[in-house]
């Protein structure tokens, strides 16, 4: 009966003993079996390298060193000896090429692949164990893993024309997407902001298309200011990095911009573009930064280009993009026209075609593969071995598959991480707001939208980092990859069914961040929640261990700032933020607390929802309160919301009648007066949900912290008349006014008060929301208190200046003294404190 009891605790213990040891293995492996047990790692520790890795092998011992302490002895052959690490190649592995197996045992730790690649992704995931929470230092838990990729194609892609990024930044970058398991870097050297890579044949691309500032042929953009910006990877650069991406199993891809995003070739080659008048401007408000495709001189050119190109770089693909093409350029010049005419076009899609299929040429001559933006399937057939990025939507990869063309998804509004990560954030918006959460929520493979065979047709998943605004702060790069990246792993290496928020999140906050951490990336932390209610704010961390600091007084937490511990009695919620903080370089963003939302609704049935809320306790001070209705996601903002109705006391104060839809995420504003705390609030209104589609969204009530008195602005520059200038007079922090014009030295916009307006401190924002683009450069604010005479107030720093009245202000002025570099002027609100 004892021997049975001590069986029994045995086997009890042992359970915990695995259940403890926590691996956290980022992207999740095919199979993982623990058992108990430990192999400690011996001093000295051998380790046994495949010949076939000979490159690899002080990647190899200096990551071993990094993550366990202890110095390797480094031996190149096949002998394995008890207590050591293997790393072998064995092609007779029953796995996919980039697939391994992993042994722990008493014997020692065997990794082993049918590939370099395959034991490269073993020596990762040995390294993430090593490095678990868990598992303690000097050990290593007994376990046998198998394991292989879901996509062959798991890709990154990084912009260094738009930012320059040094070569030690490039291999840092490389470094990490190796410790994912990631297979190509796409390394975007080109664009209209500078030309990146030495091409000794056209030497002037690096001498003159490098560079952007005063003098240069580039105008500053970007955040690049009036100084002398730029820099380029000469070709000893290229090969030192190609080789260390390729000794930890990553395969670079190089792209050159063309036709359109090329003003740093058409700058610096003026013979390149198109011979025209006309100043017609790229989406990105760029002119004359298109190839001419009629300039038969061109093909030549680009032959070069692609020449020493394609001896820089194994990979089989080179991309050559074919992105928002300005095809305006085409239709006003006489050689493109005569072109057109001569091949019997009809439209500029030809003509895009028409260079796309001459430059594939170009490519095949050399031995490469054209891989390129969804947009060249427009105009024309192209070559099958085509390969297509598509990066526009899912949509986009699902018509490339079913053409038949081998498809990487990387539909940019899930796999774009220059996406903002929240509403506050800096970031593109065009897309989506794209925290990890939802990166982690892609499926690549739309199965409902094709066949089998063409499903096959998905190679892979890639994210893309374009850098417009990676110029601050500092390590905004590293903020904006990780830990999105780290879901991106994920998604292109793990099977479908095994994929799991809850779980990958548990394993990211468990070990993993400080993983990354300990390799040195200054990652965006996740963000607390706090919950302002009957003058309490609480605060819930985002995970067991985080540090929560919090400011009282509006501004950003720092380091120094206090440690949130419990709850917070106030009434002065609005100018508190909370941050978590990670380490000296690593945070979430700062958020504020928030009131519960005053409602919420969830169905998915075609049916007329009357609410009716009493929000009373939400209620606590007069002034300028906004309704906002806000979708639980993108796909369950369906529906119209109508006749929205404020009473107090059983009285209306205001209502809205007219239908509103979901989707546009309604902000309502409402006058509080007469505020007695012994008031009841009633809120009413009627949501439609005509199809049965999902509908759910949340209702929040809040008053805004600053002054909204009626103001008439005025500019000496003409406005867009899509983003008006009456856009500054809304206070809506989401609409903005633009230009139609660039500013010039004497440019103004006047912002005049009804009444003359009381205010400690008067905040004036230019440029886009959230955006550091359009803004002024050049400039400074002035304010008058009689609405005549003017006083000097700060001058602009990045987009903002602020004043600080010391009587009733009757107006505000921005007075530009320059140019901004950039083809128009955005302006925002003021935000007027009291």
């Amino acid at each position: 009966m004892r021997k049975s009891i001590l069986l029994i605790a045995i086997f009890l213990s042992s359970i915990n003993f695995v259940q403890a040891q926590k691996l956290d293995i980022i992207p999740k492996p095919v199979s993982v079996q623990q058992s108990v047990g430990q192999f400690v790692l011996p001093s000295p520790l051998k380790v046994v390298v495949d010949k076939k890795l000979k490159n690899s092998a002080d990647y190899i011992s200096a990551s071993i060193s990094k993550n366990t302490g202890i110095n390797p002895i480094i031996s190149i052959g096949k002998k394995q000896g008890k207590n050591n690490i293997s790393f072998l190649v064995d092609k007779k592995l029953d796995l996919p090429n980039e697939g391994y197996q992993l042994e722990i045992n008493e014997k020692g730790i065997f990794v082993k692949g049918k590939t370099t690649n395959g034991v490269l992704n073993g020596f990762q995931t040995l390294v993430q164990i090593c490095s678990a929470k868990e598992v303690k230092k000097g050990t290593v838990p007994f376990v046998k893993i198998e394991d292989y990729p879901r996509f062959d194609w798991r890709g990154m892609m990084l912009d260094c024309s738009r930012q320059f990024f040094d070569k030690q930044t490039v291999k840092n970058y490389i470094d990490w997407l190796a410790a994912h398991k990631m297979n190509v870097f796409h390394w975007h050297l080109t664009d209209d902001n500078g030309w990146r890579i030495e091409i000794k044949s056209m030497p002037d691309l690096t001498l003159k298309g490098a560079w952007r500032g005063p003098g240069e042929v580039l105008l500053p953009s970007y955040g690049s200011g009036d100084k002398r910006y730029g820099g380029f990877y000469t070709q000893e650069d290229i090969k030192e990095v190609v080789a260390y991406a390729a000794d930890r199993g990553i395969s670079v891809m190089p792209e050159i911009e063309i036709p359109g995003h090329s003003r740093a070739v058409t700058a610096s080659y003026p013979e390149v573009g198109c011979a025209i008048t006309q100043e017609l401007k790229s989406v990105q408000g760029e002119v004359k930064n298109v190839w001419c495709v009629g300039h038969e001189e061109n093909y030549d050119l680009l032959d070069s280009i692609i020449r020493e190109v394609s001896g820089l770089f194994p990979f089989e693909y080179i991309h050559i993009a074919g992105d928002e093409v300005n095809r305006a350029n085409w239709e006003h010049c006489s050689k493109c026209q005569a072109l057109m005419a001569k091949e019997g076009f009809t439209d500029s899609f030809q003509l895009q075609n028409y260079f796309f299929r001459r430059v594939q040429k170009i490519v095949d001559k050399y031995h490469k593969k054209t891989d390129g933006w969804n947009e060249i399937l427009k105009g024309g057939e192209i070559n099958p071995n085509t390969l297509i990025s598509a990066w526009q939507g899912i949509s986009y990869g699902i018509e490339s598959a079913k053409q038949g063309y081998s498809t990487i998804m990387m539909p940019g509004q899930f796999m774009y991480f220059d996406m903002a990560q929240s509403e506050t954030e800096r970031g593109h918006r065009w897309a989506a707001i794209t925290d990890t959460k939802r990166a982690y929520s892609f499926e690549p493979i739309p199965n409902n939208d094709l066949t089998p065979e063409e499903q096959k047709n998905i190679k892979g998943v890639q994210g893309a980092l374009w850098s417009e605004y990676l110029d601050r702060p500092a390590r905004i790069m590293e903020y904006q990859s990780y830990p999105r990246i780290s879901a991106l792993s994920e998604i292109g290496w793990s099977k479908k069914e095994d994929k799991n928020w809850d779980d990958f999140y548990g394993r990211l906050t468990n070990s993993h961040l400080k993983r990354l951490a300990d390799m040195g990336i200054a990652f965006r932390d996740f963000p607390p929640t706090a919950i302002y209610k009957n003058g309490t704010i609480t605060v819930t961390p985002p995970y067991e261990g985080a540090v929560v600091r919090f400011d009282k007084d509006g501004n950003e937490p720092t380091k120094q700032s206090p440690l949130y511990t419990e709850p917070i009695q106030t009434k002065n919620y609005e100018q508190y933020l909370f941050r978590v903080f990670f380490n000296e370089d690593s945070a979430s963003p700062a958020v504020k607390a928030e009131k519960l939302p005053v409602a919420e609704w969830n169905t998915a049935k075609a049916e007329i929802l009357n609410i009716s809320e009493n929000i009373s306790e939400h209620i606590d001070k007069k002034g300028i309160w906004y309704l906002t209705f806000n979708p639980s996601t993108d796909e369950t903002a369906n529906g119209v919301i109508k006749t929205v109705s404020l009473f107090e006391n059983d009285k209306l104060v205001q209502t809205y009648a007219d239908e509103k839809t979901l989707k546009s995420k309604p902000r309502l504003r409402f006058l509080i007066e007469n505020y007695n705390e012994k008031n009841t609030y009633r809120l009413d209104f009627t949501v439609e949900n005509k199809e049965e589609k999902k509908s759910a969204a949340n209702v929040k009530f809040n008053c805004t912290p600053y002054q909204e008195p009626e103001v008439k602005v005025t500019s000496s520059m003409a406005e867009n008349p899509k983003f008006p200038i009456s856009n500054l007079q809304d206070y809506n922090e989401e609409s903005y006014l633009r230009t139609d014009v660039a500013c010039k030295d004497g440019d103004w916009i006047l912002y005049t008060f009804a009444n003359p307006v009381n205010s400690s401190k008067i905040d004036v924002l230019t440029g886009i929301p959230h955006h550091p683009r359009f803004i002024v450069n050049n400039g400074f604010v002035e304010y008058s208190y009689n609405g005549t005479d003017f006083i000097k107030g700060d001058n602009f720093d990045y987009g903002n200046a602020s004043i600080y009245p010391k009587q009733p202000v009757k107006a505000v002025r921005i007075k530009i003294t320059g140019t901004n570099n950039e083809p128009l002027v955005a302006a925002q609100d003021l935000r007027i404190n009291p």
